[in-house]
Order: structure tokens, then sequence, then C-alpha cells
């Protein structure tokens, strides 16, 4: 099973899910766990219950309420095999420090504020990054990416032990994809329709370099995703 880990204080929440529901159709089991603080994911889910649960949802299994591997083990009871887990965190329970080297593709996660990025430091220094023999590859993703130049703040020398990919994940700022978010929590649903053609490209570039598929097999992926709205 290939794991990814979204980590950092960042609400990635329909990020996640519209890359799961791309994921499960190019044909992948998906899980996807959401185990941060603030358990975002249940505000979309139609039918999510109080503590801990795993639940179908747009094709794929959704876990929440589950802080360690442990507890997200025990939960699943008789661990079905899937192909991809998408695991969303932000604090260190769920993965131990040195633990992010199990994981196969790694996204550091911030929406452009300072006290995000000062709080993202702080979680890779709990992770031990600081001690790795060598730098640890991540992904980032900007979201919302305001328009205009941010500080270099990687030139800070906390985050030395972080060599990124060459690749950026980049979310415009635009209300049409705010307004398809409320519009898909509210409807207990993923739906792809309405989402801009600049939030389209960034997922299909994330779904290529973390679900390791062409430009082609992405893009038939979301034509497919488009066209099944689930209606609860």
């Amino acid at each position: 099973m290939k794991k990814i880990i979204f980590i950092g204080a960042a609400d990635k929440t329909h990020v996640l899910l519209v890359l799961g529901r791309l994921l499960v159709a190019l044909g992948h089991k998906v899980l996807l766990v959401d185990s941060t603080v603030a358990q975002a994911i249940r505000g979309y889910l139609p039918h999510a219950s109080v503590g801990r649960a795993v639940q179908d949802y747009e094709g794929m299994d959704v876990a929440y309420g589950y802080f360690t591997p442990w507890q997200l083990e025990k939960g699943l009871d008789e661990t079905p095999s899937y192909d991809i887990m998408l695991v969303d965190t932000d604090h260190t329970e769920f993965v131990h420090p040195a633990g992010l080297h199990h994981f196969n593709k790694r996204v550091w996660c911030w929406d452009g504020k300072r006290l995000s990025l000062e709080k993202n430091e702080e979680l890779m220094l709990r992770l031990g990054l600081q001690d790795a023999e060598s730098p640890i590859t991540f992904f980032e993703m900007l979201d919302p990416a305001i328009p205009g130049h941010l500080a270099a703040w990687r030139a800070e020398m906390r985050m030395r032990h972080i060599q990124w990919e060459e690749t950026v994940f980049r979310f415009p700022l635009d209300e049409r994809d705010a307004a398809v978010d409320l519009n898909n929590q509210h409807h207990g649903r993923i739906d792809l329709r309405g989402l801009t053609g600049a939030f389209r490209e960034v997922l299909l570039t994330m779904l290529e370099q973390l679900g390791e598929c062409d430009r082609k097999a992405a893009r038939r992926a979301w034509a497919i995703a488009r066209k099944r709205v689930r209606v609860w």
C-alpha cells in the first residue's frame, strides 16, 4: 500500500477529498484518514457520527477520530486491502519522530500565514527532522495562494533539514472554488462541476505527482469523477 501524508497547519480537507475521488476514478482502492485536531472532514460526510468511524464516501473509505496508527489499525476490523492511504494530520501522534520515512510521498501544507509557518516549523522539529542524517523530501502545498510575493521563508535555518521537490502545489484563491467547497459540504457530496480551471490544473498535477500517472490518465480521471455526482 502506498502511503501519502499531508502534514501542516492548513485546511486541506476539500483538496484531499477531490484527490481521493480522482484516485478512485483511476481504479485505486483508497483510504483517506483525517487525523487532524479539528476533524474538519465531518463537515462533508452526510452521516458522520461522534467519535471514531470508518465509512464509505464517494467510493473511498474515510476514517476520522483516529489520532494514532494503532487506533486506526484497531478500527479497521479485518484490515481491508487498500492501494493508497492518504493521511491528513497536523500533530505528531499519527507519525512518530523519524517515522516520516515510512511514507512514500510527503506534502508540507500551509496557508501563507506567519503563525502557520511557525507551527509547521515546530511540528517538523518535534518530528526530529533536525536530527536526520540527510534532508527529507517534501512537496510544498500552499492553499490559498495569494497573488504577490511571499518572503523567502525557505531560507530559515530551522527548515534546512527539508529537501523540496521541484513541483509546488499552489491553489489560487478564487471565490468560485470556495463556493463549490461550501456547496459540497452542505450537500454531502464531492461535485467537481464549478471548480475553476486553475484549481483543476493544480489537482491534475498533484494526481500525476502523487498518483504516479500521466496527464492523459489524470484528465480521464477528472472527466469520470466530474460526471458521477452522488446524491445522498
